[in-house]
């Protein structure tokens, strides 16, 4: 049994315990949407992954898709969601439960979840686990809670069938009060995002735009190829060169001269 039990290790240790590196990716010509080359991406959920940047260099993991986010706050937590289809919202865990907290002059007790907001899950989803003791601020998917300097945003949406949309809501708070407005609205679901320089670069499901300091939106592409490849990560090393994983592979971006390149996974 010994020589089997060594095999059996050796394999999970291939699986998990992989480096891997830019050379594991060559690039190749862009496919056509539903084309057979667009299908062996979108068939490589094996082959999802995430750029990050360590002491100067790219370091590449394997993507794990997360349905939460958390942000801390003075007087506590918050927590976004994200189910897709299933619902989402944002949430906030107070350190003291026992204060009253309000929602944009709304008393919280009285703030409902929306068909879409609500969270469509059973009794036995790790989801519950995440929100205990949580209450809700508002309803929809939330992808990302974040700070620029001294503001906070989130960012939100929901693709699925003919639905695709998002926006970015600014979170300001002051004691257990909160004022949530919306600050852009997107034509796009956010997938990935990255912040640089105080500019936020957004890979939407469809497209790539860049947020400036003011928040206005540049679109710098629309209606790409990677339209169902789920992007998972974006990676700014400057302002010329851009990195955006999608499923099978990753795509570099110019968002100055607005060229793309694509490069797959061997």
């Amino acid at each position: 049994m010994k020589p089997l039990l060594i095999i059996f290790l050796f394999s999970i240790s291939s699986c998990f315990g992989q480096n891997y590196s830019l050379n594991d990716f060559e690039e190749c010509k862009i496919p056509e949407m539903d084309s057979k080359e667009w299908y062996d991406f979108n068939h490589s959920s094996n082959k999802e992954f995430i750029f990050t940047l360590e002491s100067g260099k790219i370091k590449i993991s394997k993507h794990k898709n997360e349905a939460s986010v958390e942000y801390d706050i003075p007087n506590g937590k918050l927590i976004g969601i994200d189910m897709g289809e299933f619902g989402g919202g944002l949430y906030y865990r107070p350190k003291d439960s026992t204060k009253i907290y309000y929602v944009n002059g709304k008393n919280g007790k009285d703030i409902k979840p929306r068909w879409f907001g609500g969270l469509m899950t059973n009794e036995t989803d790790p989801i519950n686990k995440v929100l205990k003791d949580s209450k809700l601020l508002k309803s929809g998917n939330v992808k990302f809670i974040f700070g620029i300097k001294d503001s906070i945003y989130l960012l939100g949406g929901l693709s699925h069938m003919a639905l695709n949309s998002g926006g970015l809501y600014t979170i300001n708070f002051k004691d257990n009060n909160f004022l949530i407005s919306g600050a852009l609205n997107l034509e796009d679901a956010p997938s990935a995002m990255s912040i640089y320089k105080d500019c936020i670069y957004l890979a939407g499901n469809k497209g790539f735009y860049v947020i400036d300091k003011n928040l206005k939106l540049k679109t710098i592409f629309d209606n790409l190829f990677w339209y169902g490849l789920y992007p998972a990560s974006v990676l700014v090393i400057d302002k010329e060169n851009v990195f955006v994983t999608i499923r099978g592979g990753y795509v570099k971006i110019n968002p100055e001269k607005k060229t793309i390149k694509l490069y797959k996974a061997k």
